[in-house]
C-alpha cells in the first residue's frame, strides 16, 4: 500500500513538473513573440532641385558717336569770340573784332596818321573777313573780305579846308592765334579805292596787329 502510494505521488509530481516547464515555455514563447512596434521615420520629402537660371547675356553696344566739345576761348586752343587791338605801319590804329560765325567775322579799324608832318588824317574802315586755316601750323588763318572806308584829312596850315572821302576797301592778311596765351597777331594789306571826292586808288592801308582775344 506504502508502495502504491508512493508511486501515486510520484506521478502527481512529475506531472505537476512537467506541467509546470509547459506553462513557462509558453510564456517565453509569448513573450518572445510580441512583436513592438517599430517606428518609421516619416519620409521626407526633397525638394526638386532649383534650376539654376543663367542671366541672359547683357549686349553693351558702343556709342559711335563721340560727343561734340565746343572750344572755349583762351582755354588752349586756337579760336577766339572777340578781340581788341593796335595795328601798325601806316600811322596807329585801334582795331576791334567779332566772329559772328566759325569763320566770318566783323572789324571794325579806326586809324590817326600823321601824314608826314603835312597835316592830321583820321579814316575808319568796316570790314567783313572770312578765315581759313592753313594745314601744317595749328593757329595760323589767312583771311580775305572787303567793306567801306571813310577818311578824313586835315592840314596843318588852317587857310586849306579839309577834305572828306569815302571808299571801299579790301583786305588780304594772315592772322596766328596763340593756343595757350589770349593773344592773336597779323599782318594784312588793305588798298582802298576813293569814289569821292574825285576817285583813286591808296594801298597806304593795313599794317601789323597785337590784339587781345575773348
Amino acid at each position: 500500500m506504502k508502495k502504491i502510494i508512493m508511486i501515486a505521488l510520484c506521478l502527481l509530481s512529475i506531472g505537476f513538473i512537467a506541467k509546470a516547464q509547459t506553462k513557462k515555455t509558453v510564456k517565453k514563447k509569448t513573450t518572445t513573440t510580441k512583436t513592438t512596434p517599430t517606428k518609421t521615420a516619416p519620409e521626407k520629402t526633397v525638394a526638386p532641385a532649383k534650376q539654376a537660371v543663367e542671366p541672359e547675356e547683357k549686349t553693351v553696344v558702343k556709342s559711335t558717336t563721340r560727343p561734340v566739345t565746343r572750344p572755349k576761348a583762351n582755354a588752349g586752343n586756337t579760336r577766339y569770340k572777340a578781340a581788341v587791338g593796335l595795328k601798325f605801319i601806316y600811322g596807329i590804329s585801334l582795331t576791334g573784332k567779332f566772329f559772328i560765325s566759325e569763320n566770318s567775322a566783323l572789324e571794325g579799324i579806326l586809324r590817326y596818321n600823321g601824314a608826314g608832318g603835312l597835316g592830321s588824317n583820321i579814316a575808319f574802315s568796316a570790314l567783313y573777313e572770312y578765315h581759313l586755316p592753313i594745314k601744317g601750323v595749328n593757329g595760323l588763318r589767312w583771311y580775305v573780305g572787303g567793306g567801306g572806308h571813310v577818311n578824313y584829312f586835315s592840314w596843318d596850315d588852317s587857310d586849306i579846308d579839309g577834305v572828306a572821302s569815302y571808299g571801299v576797301v579790301g583786305v588780304l592778311g594772315l592772322e596766328y592765334k596763340f593756343s595757350k596765351l589770349p593773344l592773336a597777331i597779323s599782318a594784312d594789306w588793305q588798298p582802298a579805292y576813293i569814289i569821292s571826292p574825285g576817285s583813286g586808288f591808296s594801298a597806304e592801308n593795313g599794317g601789323i596787329g597785337v590784339k587781345y582775344t575773348f
